[in-house]
């Protein structure tokens, strides 16, 4: 089961911020205009899930790691190489890199260190070779797809799934082990998430393109890095997501908490703002109602 931005956030005290701004007086209404419908269609093209992860990691954490984190996966597909040769059937490959990946080199998941930051951090997991079926999945993408075997990510809910094959004949293999999920487990899992009741349908099978993919490993890696009181990492992180959905009334929500618990008053109150005109449906409105009252006697503290 991934984490749950939302609960982290709640259980966490914030501590400490980063505020940085960029100044565009210079800049005509028009020229921005054009400038942001250009970034937005840049942004959106994801080519790689790995790549695109790792480089996020080196902007949040400010580490250089992207460039040891694909030597080490070079080294880890060159293990494996030979052993991958000889097989031309589709279902052989598959069952072939499962194997190697988690039995010969030993990646898995250990639902004990599910809560841990080291088992969502990419380069972390490519290292120990442990992670959440996220991250975990990601890794195993990346070796199917250097090994040309066809594998889809699926964002079934509380957990990545791996899909093989097409819709009307796949098979569906759980990350964190490797071994396949029957219809009837899968709705074991949904019912561990949604309750008893809960019935599969398609709905919770859909594909994971790779921008989808990337925003979800990003949401759980904030989850993570609150969670371990990294908050300055996790407001980056969300300046991340937002350049992907910059209007999501949920991360601008969260974006709000953070600042309001780093006294950044004036922040967090536009933030809270945004959020009730967009979501005013929402059980928390109410609340956020009332602090957006209790703020605006306060004055935003200089950091």
């Amino acid at each position: 089961m991934e984490f749950d931005a939302n609960a982290a956030l709640a259980e966490t005290e914030l501590a400490e911020a980063v505020d940085e701004s960029v100044d565009n007086d210079d800049i005509d209404s028009e020229q921005v205009d054009e400038y942001d419908d250009e970034l937005a269609e840049e942004v959106l093209m994801i080519d790689n899930v790995m790549l695109a992860t790792l480089s996020a990691i080196e902007v949040i954490t400010e580490k250089p790691l992207l460039e040891q984190a694909i030597v080490e996966l070079d080294e880890l597909i060159a293990l494996i190489e030979v052993d991958m040769q000889g097989f031309n059937c589709d279902v052989e490959k598959r069952d072939q890199l499962l194997y190697l990946f988690y039995q010969q080199l030993g990646f898995a998941g250990d639902w004990r260190k599910w809560l841990e930051l080291d088992s969502v951090l990419l380069h972390k997991v490519i290292s120990s070779r442990n992670g959440v079926p996220l991250s975990l999945g990601t890794v195993f993408m990346y070796f199917a797809e250097h090994f040309e075997v066809e594998v889809k990510g699926i964002l079934f809910p509380g957990q990545f799934v791996l899909r093989f094959g097409g819709e009307k004949n796949a098979t569906y293999v759980d990350p964190a082990d490797g071994q396949i999920l029957t219809q009837h487990k899968l709705q074991v899992l949904l019912r561990g998430i949604e309750g008893n009741h809960a019935l599969l349908t398609d709905d919770d099978l859909l594909e994971a393109n790779n921008e989808m993919h990337y925003l979800r490993l990003l949401q759980v890696l904030k989850a993570a890095l609150i969670r371990d009181e990294h908050f300055s990492y996790a407001l980056r992180c969300i300046d991340l997501i937002l350049e992907l959905e910059p209007d999501e009334p949920y991360e601008i929500r969260d974006r709000g908490f953070l600042l309001q618990q780093l006294d950044c008053k004036k922040l967090a109150s536009e933030d809270f703002a945004y959020f009730i005109e967009q979501c005013p449906d929402d059980p928390i409105t109410r609340v956020l109602t009332a602090q957006l009252e209790e703020l605006a006697v306060a004055n935003d503290t200089i950091h």
